[in-house]
């Protein structure tokens, strides 16, 4: 008997891990936020594959790359890339604290640098 009430048990719960399908537009903007989130440049190789697979949504994909992008400038977060080894190129060029970002940046990146030596 209590195998009967284990199954519909099982059946309901995996009916709620299944997912329901993104829209282009959820498709395009989780895409650009994650390049933008990643230091990417806004066109890039990896996006002019995706364009061939998926029909391009360019308003979706330019409101999540801003929004990535505002997470990857975080001057609160610049020291942390700098130290990790992670390069600037400009990324966040016309940000408002872009200043901010470029100096905990080079601050994080100095002594990611220093570091090399004194593992000598």
């Amino acid at each position: 008997m209590k195998k009967f009430l284990v199954i519909p048990f099982v059946l309901f719960t995996l009916q709620g891990c299944s997912s329901t399908p993104q829209t282009p537009a959820e498709y395009w903007f989780s895409q650009g936020e994650r390049f933008g989130a990643n230091g990417y440049q806004y066109d890039n190789r990896v996006l002019a594959n995706l364009k061939e697979k998926t029909p391009f949504d360019e308003a979706s994909y330019k409101q999540g790359y801003e929004s990535g992008k505002a997470e990857y400038c975080d001057p609160f977060k610049a020291f942390e890339k700098g130290i990790q080894g992670i390069r600037y190129t400009d990324q966040c060029v016309g940000q408002p604290q872009e200043v901010m970002i470029k100096a905990e940046w080079q601050r994080g990146w100095d002594a990611f640098i220093g570091s090399d030596f004194y593992k000598l």
